[in-house]
């Protein structure tokens, strides 16, 4: 009887450890694909694999949210720099309106696609790892649209950079 429980709690301990690790190996979301289709601030629908081929960096972004209002001048100067090397910035607005959006960006003009994600956008993040919703949340796609890399929270210039330069030019 005693052997038995070991052996009942040996194999529910592995079970258990296997459904773990497809959980964490399956649940930050790399090796996704670059495939959504969300519209503009004006409605047009856009396929985000229209930019495969390129390096793409997709920044999950709200008006309200100051440390995504933080990083888009440095996104600005890093879509000036890097997208004649095969970079990509595309945003998509999550937890706000395209009203909103559009009022904001008369005061910050953005030189990359802002795409609507009101419709499904915190859907999309949750699938590429943003399991705690977390605002900014980017996410950065090699040049065949395969998820390569994700990041919680402000994503800095240098982060860019290290992750980016290795695959720029690639497939461009």
């Amino acid at each position: 009887m005693k052997k038995a429980l070991l052996i009942l709690l040996a194999l529910s301990a592995l079970l258990a450890g296997l459904f773990a690790q497809r959980w964490f190996a399956t649940g930050n979301g790399i090796g996704a694909k670059l495939e959504a289709v969300f519209p503009d601030l004006e409605g047009k629908p856009h396929d985000l694999a229209e930019w495969k081929g390129r390096v793409v960096i997709v920044n999950f972004w709200a008006t309200w949210c100051p440390p995504c209002v933080e990083e888009m001048p440095e996104f600005v100067k890093l879509q000036r720099e890097l997208g004649p090397k095969g970079v990509q910035f595309v945003g998509i607005l999550t937890d706000d309106e395209a009203d909103a959006a559009r009022e904001f960006l008369q005061a910050m003009p953005l030189n990359y696609p802002v795409l609507n994600g009101e419709a499904g956008g915190r859907l999309w993040a949750e699938k590429l790892g943003d399991k705690a919703g977390v605002l900014p949340y980017s996410a950065v796609f090699d040049p065949t649209g395969k998820l390569i890399h994700a990041e919680a929270g402000r994503f800095t210039r240098d982060e860019v950079l290290r992750i980016v330069m290795p695959l720029a030019n690639q497939g461009h």
